[in-house]
């Protein structure tokens, strides 16, 4: 079962795993907060070259995703409109979409602070 790690202090971020969580029917994600002891556990084995990145992790096995490229994994496991949103973003070069990404990153704790 992949693991997503996502930052659990980020009111984004919260809405994002539960926007994931709502959409996952077949339980396919595990949603663990990187601030708490069970993300602790999971950091322990994170590559060194990832341990620094702002970003949500996907752990599978041991392999590790971050950024666009966790994003466009999770994506891929979910129903099949939101596969193919999946896909199309995967074509846009990493380059691009990891920098798209780190420009919600940055701005991100401003964003979706409302409760509705």
């Amino acid at each position: 079962m992949p693991t997503v790690l996502f930052d659990g202090f980020c009111s984004t971020c919260n809405r994002w795993a539960q926007w994931i969580s709502k959409r996952d029917s077949k339980k396919v994600f595990e949603l663990i907060p990187q601030e708490s002891l069970e993300g602790d556990e999971v950091m322990e084995s994170c590559p060194d070259a990832l341990k620094n990145v702002d970003s949500v992790y996907i752990v599978s096995g041991d392999q590790w995703y971050v950024r666009s490229s966790a994003v466009c994994r999770m994506l891929w496991k979910l129903r099949f409109y939101w596969k193919i949103a999946g896909i199309l973003l995967w074509l846009i070069p990493r380059p691009l979409r990891d920098y798209g990404y780190d420009m919600v990153a940055k701005r991100r704790h401003g964003l979706l602070t409302s409760n509705s």
